[in-house]
């Protein structure tokens, strides 16, 4: 059974009816009353420009660490094949 209610205390009255003496849950049945914090916060997106940047970043981050030496290069060549990847444009 699962009950939305603002707060966890104190246990809502849908739940303590089912819990009444007899019940198949009362205490020692091997049952438990647990709570969940439910929370629905907005969607952040980003923009297209904090995309772009992270993408070119990231992909200075991974090509200096591969290629030390050759890094502007690999960096220049995947941004020309994918521009608008690493203009943060969405692919979907």
């Amino acid at each position: 059974m699962a009950v939305l209610c603002d707060s966890p205390h104190p246990i809502p009255e849908e739940i303590t009816q089912v819990i009444g003496a007899g019940s198949e849950f009362a205490p020692g049945s091997g049952w438990t009353i647990g709570w969940e914090c439910i929370e629905q916060r907005p969607i952040r997106r980003w923009s297209q420009e904090a995309r772009a940047r992270v993408r070119k970043q990231n992909l200075r981050k991974r090509m200096e660490k591969r290629f030390p030496l050759f890094a502007e290069d690999f960096i220049a060549a995947e941004i020309a094949s994918r521009p608008e990847y690493f203009r943060g444009e969405n692919h979907s």
